[in-house]
């Protein structure tokens, strides 16, 4: 479940040993790795689409990184890849509603690229199982909160969306009252 990495710190000369969640998704440096692997071969396949959506989450990325050097790490970049394809989302639902199919088209292939980079979503009740667990192991003492953080510790954000998540367990913990 957990496992120690070495990090330095440029802050202090020596190594800090941190906890690391391990999850069967791939790790960020391997997206990072991917998103240029990607890059390349849209590019040499002249995927002009493809290419502009990986660049455009790479500078997002790259902007993220140089705004908090010294908190950033590659964590970061599976928010930042969901927040691109919420966007898209977005923009396609407006342009569909303004009449701009063509638009709406663009958007949703461009979501479709970038919800290759995402890990598989949990089923409603694959998480309403993991946060029984959760509730289980937390005892008499469970609120939404405790619930929550429990539940991140087995799960990765980034399979989830939030939203379901905490409706999830309000359910559950109004169900077992």
């Amino acid at each position: 479940m957990f496992s120690v990495a070495r990090s330095f710190n440029a802050r202090t000369p020596f190594l800090a040993l941190r906890a690391v969640r391990q999850f069967s998704s791939p790790t960020s440096a391997e997206i990072r790795a991917k998103l240029k692997d990607d890059l390349k071969t849209a590019m040499k396949t002249k995927d002009a689409l493809k290419a502009k959506v990986i660049r455009a989450v790479m500078a997002e990325v790259l902007n993220a990184e140089k705004a908090n050097p010294d908190r950033f790490n590659d964590s970061m970049i599976m928010p930042i890849i969901q927040k691109a394809v919420t966007q898209r989302n977005d923009s396609a639902t407006q342009f569909s509603a303004a009449g701009r199919e063509d638009l709406a088209v663009t958007e949703i292939k461009e979501r479709e690229i970038l919800e290759a980079y995402l890990p598989t979503q949990l089923t409603e009740a694959e998480v309403d199982e993991k946060l029984k667990v959760a509730l289980e192991s937390l005892g008499d003492k469970a609120n939404i909160g405790s619930i929550m953080k429990e539940f991140y510790t087995k799960v990765e954000k980034a399979s989830v969306k939030g939203d379901v998540v905490s409706a999830r367990a309000k359910a559950l913990l109004a169900s077992r009252s």
